[in-house]
């Protein structure tokens, strides 16, 4: 069923609110864009799927508040994008949820499968993604797109309630659900832009004075993606914005002198770059972010790691719970720099989720043996 008319929208959202289960998707573009743009929505509430068009001018509130209706689980395969645009074009999110993804990392070892792989594996069909990549804001849509994004939700429902009742069996079921529920919590929570420049990932190289013309740098780019709807690193790449505030420019012609420096770059944008470059180097030095540590840095660290590691992956074969989801390499790494207090250190995976509970035992002990204090 394709959805243009509000009379149409209005009347399919009423009968599936009867629905304990919906099948969710969503087509977007995102190529050279800050934001994804909405090209396809698709439900599927066990009686007949819809299709439904955000471009033709509907109101979409009565699919918003489906998407938010408590007594409905919503399913999806790899939520993280669709949150996005969720949250983007209706600042709601799907609660609860059941994200087969996820779902499947707990029954398959850990193993990260996409849909087409999942749905080969657990319902015996293969699917043709051929359409994946095409153009949704284009109209009309082909019968091969509107064959393609009917087979998202269509399969998506089957799927569930297979891995489901899997998960029942292996006493996964609420782990599974709470793990969903913890990424919408972090998905609605907004992006801290006070410290940009920790999205870099070699931010521990630089200097506190580096580090605000770094932040300033940051803050004027994000500004402009987000009036120009363009993605980040296509007004300046983050290379160039590291390199300059290394070097703190002061003029156009040290500015062109950074190395790699993209001439198109300083052309369109080099003035504004001096500028937020001069408003770095003008902020009091005990207003400068504070050094990015690395804990590769502190003596203990690669012991401590280790010990922590070896005692969660124990911990996961007790439990029959996989490791790629029970303690992550960076959830691990969370969990030393908020116990050792380490800058920037924000609270861990273990301690706002269903993991605290069935690692506590591993945790306490770790604490007694690896705190900077016993060291």
């Amino acid at each position: 069923m394709y959805i243009e008319k509000q009379e149409q929208l209005n009347t399919y959202c009423q009968l599936a609110k009867q629905a304990d289960v919906l099948a969710l998707d969503t087509e977007f573009v995102r190529t050279r864009t800050l934001r994804s743009h909405l090209g396809l929505i698709q439900v599927f509430d066990g009686r007949e799927v819809a299709l439904i068009d955000p471009l033709c001018g509907l109101d979409l509130e009565p699919f918003w508040q489906l998407l938010s209706d408590p007594s409905i689980v919503k399913v999806l395969h790899s939520c993280h994008e669709d949150l996005e645009v969720f949250k983007y074009y209706a600042n709601r999110l799907p609660m609860p949820l059941f994200d087969s993804q996820i779902a499947g990392q707990f029954l398959f070892q850990g193993k990260v499968l996409g849909f087409g792989a999942m749905v080969s594996q657990e319902l015996g069909i293969d699917l043709d993604k051929g359409e994946a990549r095409t153009n949704w804001l284009k109209r009309p849509l082909s019968d091969s797109q509107m064959h393609y994004a009917m087979n998202d939700v269509k399969y998506l429902l089957p799927l569930y309630h297979k891995l489901n009742e899997q998960l029942q069996d292996a006493g996964l079921q609420q782990y599974n659900l709470d793990e969903a529920k913890l990424k919408v919590t972090q998905k609605s929570v907004d992006k801290n832009t006070d410290r940009l420049y920790l999205d870099f990932g070699n931010a521990w190289q630089l200097s506190s004075r580096e580090l605000a013309v770094l932040q300033e740098l940051a803050t004027w780019r994000l500004s402009v993606a987000q009036e120009k709807d363009s993605a980040l690193g296509f007004v300046v790449k983050d290379a160039t914005l590291f390199s300059i505030a290394q070097r703190r420019p002061t003029d156009l012609n040290s500015l062109r002198s950074i190395p790699d420096i993209n001439p198109h770059e300083v052309r369109i944008h080099g003035k504004a770059l001096l500028e937020h470059v001069a408003k770095g180097k003008q902020i009091p030095d005990d207003l400068c972010p504070v050094k990015v540590p690395r804990l590769t840095d502190y003596p203990t660290y690669k012991q401590s790691f280790k010990a922590l590691k070896q005692a969660a992956t124990v911990r996961s074969v007790e439990l029959g719970v996989p490791m790629e989801l029970l303690a992550t390499k960076k959830q691990l790494n969370q969990w030393i720099k908020w116990v050792w207090k380490v800058a920037y250190a924000e609270p861990s995976d273990f301690e706002l989720s269903w993991r605290y509970e069935l690692l506590e035992p591993v945790l306490l002990k770790w604490n007694d043996e690896f705190s900077l204090e016993t060291n």
